[in-house]
C-alpha cells in the first residue's frame, strides 16, 4: 500500500492516526512520525496499519506481507510496537546508532538526576527534552532520525535515574509526598473463572519512591470498585505506618488519576481539585491506562507485567498468540498480585524507613486528605 505521493501519504497518515489514536496521537509518537521524511513514511505507515490490524485479530500472514516481513519478523515487530509504540516500527534503515553514552560514571546521569530533583513530577520524555535544550551539543548536527534516537536514549536514561533516586534517602526526604497516582491497567494474568479475560489492577502509587500505597486486582467491569479499594488501602497504609505528611507544613500533592468508565470527569475534578495542587485526569482510552505508573516504575510490578494497551481488549486468544501469561482463578490471581506488590515495595519501604518517613511521619495528613477526596470523586455517574 506504500505510495510516494506526498498528498496520498499525508491523507493515509491522517486516516490511520484517527483509527489508532482516536483520542489524539501521543506527543512522543508525533515526534517520531514527523522525524521520518515523507518519501520514507509510507513504509512506516504500512507497518503501523499491519500491527494495528493484527491487534484486532486479523490473520497474520497477509499483515506480515503488508509490513514487508516474514512471520517471525512480524512477531518481533508487534513486540516492538507494544514496548516502544511508534518508535518500535521505524525501519532499521531509517535508524541511527548515534546516541548518548550510558556509562555508570557518565556526567549526564547527574544532569538528569538534577532535573528530576527539581521537578520529579514531569514526564520522562519532557525531562529528556529539557536536558537536550540545556545541552544542544548532545544532538549537534544530528539528522531528524538521529535526533529521535538521542531523545529515546535520554528518555531511557531518565527512567533509570528515576528508579535510582527512588531509593535515595536525601531525595526522598525532599520529594516524598509531592505526587500521587491512581491508575488502572490490565496485567498478564488470564482469569479462568467466570468470564475469561485479563485481570485488571488499580494502583495507588507515591511518585518519588514508586511505593505502592494500595492496590486491588479484579475484573474489567469493576474499575470504580477497584480504585476505591486501592484508595482505601492507601489510607490504611499511611495510618498504620505513620507515613503521611503534616497538613499545613508543605504543599499539597499533585495527583494523576485515570478515571474508570462510568465516572463523570467533571464531578471527579470538582471533588479532587480543592485538595491537590496539579491535577491530571485521564479518561478511558487505550493509550491512557497505565501510562502514569509506567512513567515512574516501568512496565513491571515485581515480576508481573503490566499490559496497558490491553486494558480495553478482551480478545484473550489474540493476546496469547504473542505473549506469555499466567492462568488463575480470581482468588489465586489476587494472591499472586499481592506477592508481587510486596516484592516491588520491599526495598522502597526500607529506603523510606531509612529516610525517616515511614514510622517518622503522621498517620493522617496531606496525602490522606487527597485520598479521601478521591473516594468522594470515584462515584459512578
Amino acid at each position: 500500500m506504500t505510495s510516494d505521493d506526498p498528498h496520498s501519504v499525508l491523507a493515509r497518515q491522517a486516516e490511520l492516526i484517527a483509527k489508532v489514536w482516536p483520542g489524539g496521537i501521543a506527543a512522543r509518537d508525533s515526534v517520531v512520525l514527523e522525524a521520518v521524511p515523507l518519501p520514507a513514511r509510507g513504509q512506516l505507515l504500512d507497518r503501523l496499519e499491519a500491527v494495528w490490524r493484527a491487534d484486532r485479530g486479523e490473520p497474520l500472514a497477509p499483515l506480515a506481507e503488508l509490513a514487508g516481513l516474514k512471520r517471525a519478523g512480524f512477531f518481533n515487530l508487534r513486540r516492538a510496537w507494544r514496548e516502544n509504540s511508534l518508535a518500535g516500527l521505524v525501519p532499521h534503515g531509517l535508524r541511527s546508532g548515534r546516541g548518548v553514552t550510558l556509562a555508570v560514571d557518565d556526567p549526564l546521569r547527574e544532569v538528569v538526576a538534577k532535573q528530576l530533583r527539581i521537578d520529579p513530577w514531569r514526564r520522562n520524555v519532557d525531562v529528556a527534552k529539557s536536558v537536550l535544550d540545556a545541552d544542544p551539543s548532545l544532538a549537534h548536527n544530528a539528522s531528524p532520525h538521529e535526533a529521535v534516537a538521542v531523545l529515546q536514549k535520554l528518555t531511557r536514561l531518565v527512567a533509570e535515574q528515576r528508579r535510582a533516586l527512588s531509593l535515595d534517602a536525601d531525595f526522598l526526604r525532599d520529594a516524598y509526598g509531592r505526587g500521587l497516582i491512581l491508575d488502572l491497567t490490565a496485567v498478564s494474568v488470564v482469569l479462568t473463572d467466570g468470564e475469561r479475560g485479563l485481570a485488571i489492577v488499580a494502583m495507588l502509587m507515591e511518585t518519588a519512591s514508586g511505593l505502592m500505597l494500595g492496590s486491588a486486582l479484579g475484573r474489567a467491569d469493576d474499575g470504580v470498585g477497584l480504585q476505591r479499594e486501592a484508595a482505601a488501602a492507601g489510607l490504611q497504609f499511611l495510618h498504620a505506618h505513620h507515613a503521611d505528611l503534616q497538613c499545613g507544613e508543605g504543599p499539597v500533592p499533585d495527583f494523576a488519576v485515570m478515571l474508570p468508565a462510568g465516572v463523570d470527569a467533571e464531578v471527579a475534578t470538582g471533588a479532587l481539585a480543592p485538595h491537590v495542587d496539579e491535577l491530571t485526569v485521564g479518561k478511558a482510552g487505550g493509550f491512557s491506562f497505565g501510562y502514569q505508573v509506567v512513567q515512574v516504575v516501568g512496565t513491571r510490578i515485581g515480576r508481573m507485567v503490566l499490559q496497558p494497551r490491553k486494558t480495553l481488549s478482551f480478545d484473550v486468544d489474540a493476546f496469547l498468540e504473542t505473549r506469555l501469561a499466567q492462568h488463575a482463578p480470581l482468588d489465586v490471581a489476587r494472591a499472586i498480585w499481592a506477592r508481587e506488590v510486596e516484592r516491588h515495595n520491599a526495598e522502597r519501604i526500607a529506603a523510606l524507613t531509612q529516610a525517616g518517613i515511614i514510622n517518622g511521619g503522621v498517620p493522617d495528613g496531606r496525602l490522606a486528605a487527597a485520598l479521601r477526596a478521591a473516594l468522594m470523586a470515584l462515584q459512578p455517574a
